[in-house]
């Protein structure tokens, strides 16, 4: 393969309109959420002086329940309201 004189002089195609949205505006508003939530995590766990792990896992188990929580509530409205029959498991 040979290379052409204006082999430099190419510019290259510009990334297309939504791959620059995502690179300039959802990835460095992601990372700067993350690193909020990571400060915001070691503050708690210094004056708790729990491990950071132990108030991840915490939070996770309460955010699953309480989504749980509403979603069973959801389920068994939408149940009452089809008239049909509500099956417990």
């Amino acid at each position: 393969m040979t290379v052409g004189r204006d082999y430099l002089m190419k510019q290259p195609s510009r990334p297309s309109a939504p791959k620059m949205f995502l690179d300039s505006r959802v990835i460095p508003s992601a990372v700067n959420a993350a690193g909020s939530l990571e400060v915001a995590l070691d503050r708690v766990a210094v004056r708790t002086g729990l491990r950071p792990v132990v108030i991840l896992t915490g939070s996770a188990v309460a955010g699953l329940l309480v989504g749980w929580s509403l979603w069973r509530k959801r389920s068994t409205m939408s149940a009452a309201v089809s008239n049909e029959p509500l099956l417990i498991s």
